[in-house]
């Protein structure tokens, strides 16, 4: 008996789109470094790209929405980022802090332009930010296991302060190593890694 056959998907097309979607993203990253945010048009985009704004607006909404999508492409490694910290077997302000330093840091200087230009976009449109919220949220739960005793009525209040842990990370690292505040390295770690190891050592003891 012969079997009923499926349509093939038309493979070509969908990667004739996610090249096209890819090559956009990095000319807009591109852009983005050498211009700025709020310099840079959908029109260099467009150009860098050497594409049409037709093509453009049917991957992105706005030149805000091409500046979420850039740090969308490094989520992945924002949870693992956190979720290293959440598999310590034992939590010591040490390990807290060499994690800061070799880890935390060392993400923001690799993804600095994605970083910068979510920030402003964040600061532009509010669907963005949003975005960005919902982004920390998710951060926030790769803490889950200093979270477990969190719950019921419990489990927003834990949520939160994870939240705002890694919110308030975000911002001293931003005005630190974006906008280059300056901050003596050594007591800026010293500092994040006794707030981190007291909020998670509270957490995990339960509300």
């Amino acid at each position: 008996m012969t079997g009923i056959s499926t349509p093939a998907r038309n493979t070509f097309r969908e990667q004739q789109w996610r090249e096209a979607h890819d090559r956009y993203l990095e000319c807009a990253r591109e852009v983005f470094a050498h211009l700025g945010y709020h310099a840079a048009t959908v029109a260099d985009i467009v150009a860098a790209a050497n594409g049409s704004r037709a093509t453009f607006y049917a991957h992105f909404r706005d030149k805000a929405d091409i500046a979420a999508a850039l740090f969308e492409r490094i989520l992945a490694d924002t949870a693992a980022l956190y979720r290293r910290l959440a598999r310590f077997p034992e939590l010591t302000k040490d390990r807290v802090r060499a994690w800061l330093d070799e880890e935390v840091l060392a993400f923001w200087s690799r993804y600095a332009v994605e970083i910068d230009v979510l920030t402003q976009a964040v600061a532009d449109d509010p669907r963005v930010a949003a975005r960005h919220y919902q982004w920390g949220v998710d951060a926030a739960r790769e803490l889950g296991p200093y979270l477990t005793l969190w719950t019921g009525e419990h489990e927003q209040a834990g949520l939160t302060r994870a939240l705002l842990l890694v919110l308030q990370l975000e911002q001293a690292c931003y005005h630190w190593l974006i906008r280059g505040v300056g901050h003596d390295r050594r007591l800026v770690l010293d500092v994040l890694a006794d707030v981190w190891w007291r909020e998670l050592t509270f957490l995990r003891a339960g509300p």
